[in-house]
C-alpha cells in the first residue's frame, strides 16, 4: 500500500503537468512545472520500486531525482510568480550549481557502498536529504518574498496558501527521510512484502505524499489558472466526494446485512456486493451531478448561480437566428447570474476590417474599447488557444512583447477572461468577462462551462452568418434579374433621346441650341455608363479562374495607365515583390480592379504627387499567407467619417463620379475570396489594399 501511494502521486503529478504543458508549450512556467512534476514522479516511483525485494538499487535514482526536484521547484516558483519575484540571490545560484555536483555524487556513493544491508546507505541519504531540504528552503523563501511583494491581497493570499502547503510537504519529507536514516538497522529480506514496505518507509507514515500531491495540485492551478482553490470551492468538492462515498458505503452495508450467508457462501455474497456496487457506479454520474449542485449551493453559491444560468441559456441559444439577439442573450444571462459583474462581446466587422464591440454590461465609468484590430489579439486564438486568462497573459508578457500588447488590450477592454468565438481556425469574435477585484478568479470548472457556452455560441454565430450570406446572394440574384429588365427599359429610351438630339444637331440651329443638345448627348452617355455599371454590380457574374502571377496583372494595368497618358506632375513608383505564389484569378476582372484603383489614385492628386504600387506576401495571422496589392497616393486623404460609405453603391465624392467603381471592385475581390480595404486619414494620402488567397490555399480549401 505504501508503494502504491507513491506511484499514485507520481501519476497525478505527471498527468497535471502534461495537461498544462500541452495546452501552452511556450509558457516558461508550464515548462518548469513539467520538469518539477517529472522529477517528483521519477523520485517517487524509484522509491516505491526500492521497497520491493531485489530492486534496492533504485534508491540511487531516488536520491538523484529527489535532489533534482529542488531546483525544479525553485525554477517553477520563479516562473509562475515572476512578476513578483525578487532578483536572484547567491543562494539561488548555489542551488543550481550544488544540484549539478551533489546529486550525482550522492547517487554514485550509494552505488559504490551498497550491499544487502541498509547500514552503509545512511551517509549518502543524509548528504542528499540535507542539500534537498536546504534547496527547498531557498525556493520557499523566494515564494514568501514574492507574496510580500504582491500588490493585490488575492495574490498574497493564494501564494501564502501555497507556501504553507509546500512547507508542510518539505517538513514531512525531511522528517520521514531522517527517520529512515536514524532508525534501527533492519533485515528486510526476512520480512513479508507489506511489512517490508512499512519498515523501509520508516517510523513515520508517508504524510509527505499527501501534501506533495496537494502542493502539485495547487501549483497546477497557479500555473494554469493563476488561482488557487478557494475554501468555498474546496469544501464543495470535499462534500461531493464524501457524500458519494457515504452512499456507496450505505449500499454495500445494506447488501452485506441483507445477505446473511456471507460466512457459508462467501463467493455468492461477494458477487452480490459487487453487483450492488456496479449498479451504484452506473447511476453515479447523475447522482454525483446532483450532489455537486447541492454542495455548490451550500458552499459556493456564486458558482452555482453561474452553472444554473448557463444551463438555462444553452437551449435558448439553439433558437437564435439574429446576431443582435445572440449578443443580448449572452450578456444579459452572464451579467444577471451575479457571477460576472462586467462582460462584453466583440464581433468581426467587414466594414471596419476589425472587431467591433457589439455590446457590454456592467462596465461602469470605463467603457470597453469600441474597435480592436485583428493582430495581435487573435493570433493565439487562430492557433487553437482555448481562452486568455489575464494573469497567464501577464506572465507570458514578461518574455513576449506581443503578449504585452494582448495584455494591454485585455485591460483596456475590462477583461480577466476572454473566450473566442471561432469557425474552424477563423476567429469570428470573442466574449470578455471581468471578475470582482476581491475574487480568486474563475475556477477551472467555471471556465470549462463557459467554454462550452462559447462553443455553442460559435456554432450559432456561424449559422447566422451563413444564413445572412445566403440571403445576400438571394437578394443580389433578385436585384440582378430586376436590374437586367430595368437596364433594358432605360437604355431604349436613352438611345431614342440621344438619337433625336444628334439629329437636331445636324439642323441649322443657333450656337446656344447646339450647345444644349451636346449637353443632352453627354448626359445620355453618362447615364448609360451608370446603367451599365449598375448592371455589372447587381447581377451575378462568373469568373474564369486560372493560376496567375499578380505581378503580370499589375504590370498590364500599369501599361494601360501609361498608354492613357500620365501627367508630368505624377511620379509612378513600382515595387513588385519577386517569387510570389500564384493566385487563382480572373485576369480581366482583376485587371479591372487594379486599373480602377490606379485611376482613383490619379484623380486624388490633381496637383501632382507620388503614385506607389507595391505587391507583397504577408502572413494574415489566420490559415495561410496572402498576396497583397497596395495602391497608394499622396493626395489629401479620406475623412474617417466617410470610410464606411466608400463601398456603398452610388456614394461618391467626385462631381462626375457614379459611386459604383469601388463597390464593383469589392464585389470582384470578394468573389475571389479576397478582401479590399482602405487605409487613410485626413492629410495622409490613401492606400487601397487588395488581399488575395494563394492558389495552393484555394486548392486545399
Amino acid at each position: 500500500m505504501t508503494a502504491l501511494l507513491y506511484v499514485l502521486v507520481a501519476i497525478t503529478a505527471v498527468s497535471l503537468a502534461t495537461d498544462a504543458f500541452l495546452a501552452d508549450r511556450d509558457d516558461p512556467a508550464r515548462q518548469a512545472f513539467l520538469v518539477l512534476s517529472l522529477s517528483i514522479a521519477v523520485s517517487y516511483v524509484s522509491f516505491a520500486l526500492s521497497l520491493l525485494p531485489g530492486l534496492e538499487g533504485f534508491r540511487s535514482l531516488y536520491l538523484l531525482a529527489g535532489c533534482a526536484a529542488a531546483p525544479a521547484g525553485l525554477w517553477t516558483i520563479e516562473r509562475a510568480f515572476e512578476q513578483h519575484a525578487p532578483a536572484p540571490t547567491p543562494g539561488v545560484r548555489a542551488v543550481y550549481v550544488g544540484t549539478a555536483v551533489i546529486a550525482p555524487v550522492a547517487a554514485l556513493m550509494h552505488l559504490l557502498v551498497y550491499d544487502d544491508h541498509l547500514g552503509p546507505l545512511r551517509w549518502p541519504g543524509i548528504f542528499a536529504g540535507a542539500f534537498a531540504t536546504y534547496a527547498f528552503g531557498i525556493a520557499l523563501n523566494r515564494l514568501w518574498v514574492a507574496q510580500e511583494a504582491a500588490s493585490l491581497r488575492i495574490d498574497r493570499t493564494r501564494m501564502r496558501y501555497l507556501f504553507f502547503v509546500l512547507l508542510t510537504a518539505v517538513v514531512f519529507t525531511a522528517l520521514e527521510g531522517l527517520g529512515r536514516q536514524l532508525g534501527p538497522d533492519l533485515e528486510p529480506q526476512v520480512m513479508s512484502l507489506s511489512s517490508r514496505g512499512v519498515a523501509l518507509q520508516g517510523a513515520l507514515p508517508p504524510f509527505s505524499t499527501v501534501f506533495t500531491g496537494l502542493g502539485v495540485y495547487f501549483l497546477y492551478h497557479s500555473v494554469v489558472m493563476s488561482r488557487l482553490l478557494d475554501l468555498a470551492e474546496l469544501f464543495s468538492r470535499i462534500t461531493t466526494i464524501l457524500l458519494s462515498a457515504m452512499v456507496l458505503v450505505l449500499i454495500d452495508l445494506l447488501t452485506f446485512m441483507w445477505v446473511d450467508t456471507f460466512t457459508r457462501y462467501p463467493f455468492h455474497s461477494t458477487f452480490q456486493i459487487f453487483i450492488a456496487s456496479l449498479l451504484f457506479l452506473a447511476a453515479y454520474d447523475p447522482l454525483r451531478e446532483r450532489m455537486a449542485r447541492f454542495a455548490n449551493r451550500l458552499f459556493d453559491r456564486r458558482s452555482a448561480q453561474l452553472i444554473s444560468a448557463m444551463e438555462q441559456l444553452r437551449p435558448r441559444l439553439a433558437t437564435i437566428i439574429d446576431t443582435n439577439r445572440l449578443v443580448d442573450e449572452l450578456l444579459t444571462t452572464l451579467h444577471s447570474s451575479g457571477r460576472v459583474p462586467v462582460c462584453s462581446v466583440y464581433l468581426w466587422s467587414d466594414q471596419l476590417d476589425a472587431f467591433r464591440c457589439g455590446d457590454s454590461r456592467g462596465h461602469g465609468e470605463q467603457p470597453p474599447l469600441a474597435v480592436v484590430a485583428e493582430h495581435p489579439f487573435t493570433d493565439r486564438f487562430g492557433r487553437g488557444a482555448p481562452w486568455y486568462l489575464r494573469n497567464s497573459v501577464r506572465r507570458r508578457a514578461l518574455h513576449d512583447a506581443e503578449q504585452g500588447e494582448v495584455l494591454a488590450l485585455m485591460e483596456a477592454m475590462n477583461a480577466d477572461l476572454t473566450l473566442p468565438l471561432t469557425r474552424g481556425r477563423t476567429v469570428l469574435g470573442w466574449i470578455h468577462l471581468r471578475d470582482e477585484d476581491w475574487s480568486e478568479g474563475y475556477s477551472a470548472e467555471e471556465i470549462l462551462l463557459l467554454q462550452e457556452i462559447a462553443a455553442t455560441a460559435s456554432v450559432v454565430l456561424a449559422n447566422i452568418l451563413g444564413f445572412q450570406a445566403i440571403e445576400e446572394r438571394k437578394r443580389l440574384a433578385a436585384l440582378g434579374a430586376m436590374s437586367a429588365g430595368l437596364a433594358h427599359e432605360i437604355r431604349n429610351p436613352l438611345a431614342g433621346v440621344k438619337g433625336a438630339a444628334q439629329f437636331l444637331q445636324s439642323e441649322d440651329l443657333g450656337a446656344e441650341a447646339k450647345e444644349m443638345l451636346q449637353v443632352v448627348v453627354d448626359e445620355t452617355d453618362r447615364l448609360n455608363i451608370v446603367v451599365t455599371q449598375f448592371l455589372d454590380y447587381a447581377r451575378p457574374f462568373e469568373l474564369t479562374l486560372l493560376p496567375l502571377q499578380i505581378n503580370q496583372v499589375v504590370s498590364q494595368s500599369l501599361l494601360l495607365l501609361r498608354a492613357q497618358g500620365l501627367p508630368q506632375s505624377i511620379e509612378l513608383v513600382e515595387d513588385l515583390a519577386d517569387d510570389l505564389p500564384d493566385v487563382l484569378m480572373d485576369r480581366t476582372r482583376m485587371s479591372q480592379v487594379v486599373l480602377n484603383l490606379l485611376q482613383n489614385a490619379l484623380q486624388a492628386m490633381p496637383e501632382g504627387g507620388t503614385l506607389t504600387v507595391r505587391t507583397q506576401l504577408r502572413d494574415a495571422g489566420r490559415d495561410e499567407p496572402m498576396v497583397e496589392v497596395h495602391v497608394r497616393d499622396t493626395g489629401p486623404g479620406i475623412d474617417p467619417e466617410i470610410h464606411d460609405q466608400l463601398f456603398i453603391p452610388f456614394f461618391t465624392t467626385k462631381q462626375d463620379g457614379t459611386g459604383l467603381g469601388l463597390p464593383i471592385c469589392r464585389r470582384i475581390v470578394e468573389a475571389h475570396q479576397g478582401e479590399l480595404e482602405v487605409l487613410s486619414g485626413r492629410g495622409e494620402g490613401s492606400t487601397f489594399v487588395v488581399k488575395l488567397t494563394t492558389a495552393s490555399q484555394r486548392t486545399h480549401d
